[in-house]
């Protein structure tokens, strides 16, 4: 599993730099993921009281799902529009709750994977951070989804 997750994802990477204004498609889909966590975190912090999955990440709320998307629409909107060739802001939005949907279920399902292991973090290298895994799990996830929505509707 190791092997695969990894370096599998990671490969559309490669796929997105492909194409003619590659870099840009890269820095887009890096700035959509943050920019999505961030949003789900202010917003969650800030007007979370709802729990979205409780038994699999205590901490994720129903509000700050809704500030992924919210940001990530915004987000999505203003890269495509200035960033990605041949781009509309309309492509944005689409792509922006791709990506906000895809971050967020690539953290719950590495929580998932972490809740089965027994453990709590997945490395010690990025104390209080649950380990490097937890930092790129979003970004995994999200990598294939803009790359395929990109091919869509370019």
């Amino acid at each position: 599993f190791a092997v695969f997750y990894v370096p599998f994802l990671a490969t559309f990477v490669s796929l997105l730099l492909t194409a003619d204004d590659g870099p840009w498609r890269v820095l887009t889909f890096i700035i959509l993921t943050v920019v999505s966590d961030t949003g789900a975190y202010a917003v969650g912090w800030r007007f979370g009281k709802h729990k979205l999955a409780p038994r699999i990440s205590p901490g994720k709320t129903r509000e700050g799902l809704l500030g992924a998307v919210g940001f990530a629409m915004a987000a999505g909107a203003l890269c495509m529009e200035f960033l990605v060739d041949g781009g509309a802001w309309w492509q944005g939005l689409l792509l922006g709750l791709a990506v906000a949907a895809s971050a967020t279920l690539g953290d719950l399902g590495e929580s998932m994977i972490k809740r089965d292991l027994g453990i709590k973090d997945m490395g010690t290298l990025l104390p209080g951070h649950g380990g490097i895994v937890d930092r790129f799990d979003s970004l995994f996830f999200t990598i294939p989804v803009t790359y395929w929505l990109l091919v869509l509707v370019l």
